[in-house]
């Protein structure tokens, strides 16, 4: 894996909507890329992948739930990839029925800015699409050598992952790390790098939010596989009628 921009595709977000999602893009330093409608996002994310697409709940020639099947397909390069549906009051309903069926969140339309940032930051690096349980050991340089840290994978996405650690690190601060997945010894090596940091007290863990910098050897093949896995078993993709 190349150490890249996360991308980010807007389907069919209108001008007043994305002027609220654009500080929030910015700050997060993504790349964007825009198209008119989401069913005119099909292509694109099935042969390219999207760290994260972003819906209009409302798609102008294609029933929602078809243009999610589309991108869910195995054949899909953004098969992975987190799934945000923007609806007004209207189309609520409908869009929440497709939560656990492809998409992951459901954000209204007129949500607060600290609301639309909290819904991105989490689908971008710790996209709740397979919760794992595996071993992890963090390892950062400090000033006399080297710190290590065992934790637990609570979250984990192709962006990055939520770690339980008693030990807090810094946003920002640099790690290698080393993921233990099923019963392999050999590690799934990786460095990342602390993007923000989870507290018991907000109704989470005590941990931090890792996104993946790079991979060594085979390692995002590997995490794509265990992913693979476990979001076919936690979701029901058959939603074409």
């Amino acid at each position: 894996m190349v150490n890249r921009k996360s991308l980010v595709l807007v389907a069919g977000v209108g001008r007043l909507p994305f002027r609220a999602l654009a500080p929030v893009l910015d700050r997060h330093k993504v790349e964007v890329v825009r198209v008119a409608a989401p069913e005119d996002s099909i292509e694109l994310a099935r042969s390219e992948r999207f760290d994260l697409v972003i819906f209009d709940a409302t798609p102008r020639k294609a029933a929602l739930k078809d243009v999610v099947a589309k991108i869910r397909e195995d054949s899909s390069a953004s098969r992975l990839t987190s799934l945000l549906v923007l609806a007004d009051y209207h189309g609520e309903e409908a869009a929440r029925a497709l939560i656990g069926r492809g998409v992951n969140r459901v954000m209204l339309l007129d949500d607060p800015p600290d609301v639309i940032d909290q819904q991105v930051a989490e689908l971008l690096y710790i996209a709740p699409r397979a919760a794992v349980r595996f071993t992890i050991q963090l390892r950062t340089s400090v000033a006399d050598g080297i710190d290590e840290v065992l934790g637990e994978i609570i979250d984990l996405s192709m962006s990055g992952l939520l770690v339980k650690t008693e030990k807090p690190f810094a946003v920002g601060q640099q790690l290698v790390i080393s993921i233990y997945p099923g019963d392999r010894n050999d590690p799934v090596v990786a460095k990342a790098t602390v993007v923000r940091q989870a507290l018991s007290d907000r109704g989470g863990v005590d941990g931090c939010g890792i996104r993946f910098v790079s991979f060594a050897a085979d390692g995002e093949r590997r995490i794509a596989s265990v992913l693979e896995g476990a979001f076919a078993e936690s979701v029901d993709l058959d939603i074409v009628d």
